[in-house]
């Protein structure tokens, strides 16, 4: 029940007031007599008196003071009436929330970026097409268009490029997956050929997977030896073959490096321009960080925020920019720094040059010394890589 009359309070509205005045007991009586209810009454001071009222109830209230010489102030209020007057007084703040709440609901509704992966063969523009032609297409609201699984059945059907195409919907992107029809390749017809050494080196590993293997780990072998023969039986019953198999060796390299002690390097000074930018789609409005820069060199990092709702992209958020002011100045190397960057340069020449499999075993300093500024430095490194490659059988002499 108590409950009850809270609620009804609360939808009729009431006040917290105190009443001041030397006949604050006349007042009171008066309340009485005039059958208006009040709650929480309790006396301030000799002269006053808070208490709570109805809000149809305080307007019967001016006679009353009047009549007993008392004075009112209203200290709190309470209830639905008051909260709607606040909301009329804001009614153009909270229409402005209701039409941003409304803006995003739709913008989520509309489909912003169309994927398409996938395709090789079938360009990208041909299926935008298609699917534009099916209703798919940027700007579109989700609701006009038809099922997804009809227009990737459409899709399929218009492109007989493709063997299956899906569409999904992400958020606001529509994905568009193409399995393109695939032709077998027809693999060239191959001559019979033995595989040999590219050069000299240690066999560390050999697989014949067809062909007559002629060398074992450990074996060492010059340029130009077969590994692999692609002769293949007894003198009676031979046969040739192509030869396939994968032979790996260790392989020295001796290099010749020179390193100037005193290098060009690139450092930042610690000035930044901080600059900010509004993002709507694919374009960028500066908000902040306007004026030229005054740095003769500079190195720029974006960061690039996007709101979203939900698991909806809305394609608006903001970006920053750091404009970093560099320079180069120049650095002179001890003899320990300058042979470690003669070395990270041999191996990377290296393992460019002998492929991304290759492994560096070891490496050997021969010799090294500083002249004029320069260190001058002699390496032997052994590396383990592919040593084979083929060569044709022209005749059968040429095996034997």
């Amino acid at each position: 029940m108590k409950v009850r009359y809270q609620l009804i309070t609360y939808f009729r509205g009431h006040v917290k007031i105190v009443v001041r005045g030397k006949e604050i007991e006349r007042f009171m009586n008066e309340l009485i007599h005039n059958n208006i209810k009040i709650w929480d009454a309790r006396r301030v001071s000799e002269s006053s008196i808070e208490f709570h009222i109805h809000l149809n109830d305080f307007f019967k209230l001016r006679p009353l003071l009047k009549k007993t010489g008392c004075r009112m102030n209203v200290k709190e209020r309470f209830g639905i009436p008051f909260f709607l007057n606040k909301f009329m007084k804001r009614k153009f703040f909270i229409s402005g929330i209701a039409l941003f709440l409304i803006g995003i609901y739709m913008l989520s509704t509309m489909v912003w970026d169309i994927e398409v992966i996938g395709n090789d063969s079938l360009s990208t523009e041909q299926i935008l097409q298609e699917a534009e032609a099916l209703g798919i297409h940027k700007y579109q609201f989700k609701f006009k268009m038809d099922d997804l699984d009809v227009v990737a059945k459409e899709l399929t059907k218009n492109l007989p490029e493709s063997s299956w195409i899906g569409v999904t919907m992400k958020g606001t992107k529509v994905q568009i997956k193409v399995v393109e029809s695939t032709i077998p390749e027809e693999l060239p017809l191959l001559n019979p050929r033995n595989l040999i050494a590219t050069s000299d080196a240690i066999i560390t590993e050999i697989f014949a997977e067809k062909g007559n293997p002629l060398v074992k780990v450990n074996h060492r072998v010059k340029k130009g030896d077969v590994l692999i023969s692609g002769v293949i039986g007894d003198e009676e019953t031979q046969e040739i073959v192509v030869a396939k198999g994968k032979v790996r060796g260790l392989v020295w390299y001796e290099y010749n490096i020179k390193v100037p002690l005193k290098q060009d390097v690139k450092v930042y000074t610690g000035n930044v321009v901080d600059r900010k930018y509004l993002v709507f789609g694919n374009k960028a409005l500066k908000i902040m960080g306007f004026g030229s820069l005054e740095f003769e060199k500079s190195e720029n990092i974006l960061s690039k925020h996007m709101l979203g709702w939900r698991q909806y992209p809305l394609h608006i958020g903001w970006m920053d920019e750091k404009v970093m002011e560099s320079e180069v100045v120049e650095r002179e190397l001890n003899m320990e720094e300058a042979q470690s960057v003669g070395i990270q340069q041999a191996k990377s020449d290296i393992l460019f040059s002998t492929g991304i499999d290759s492994k560096i075993q070891a490496q050997n300093m021969i010799k090294v010394k500083e002249k004029d500024g320069i260190v001058y430095m002699k390496i032997l490194f052994e590396v383990e890589q592919d040593i084979m490659t083929e060569q044709p059988i022209t005749e059968l002499n040429e095996i034997f």
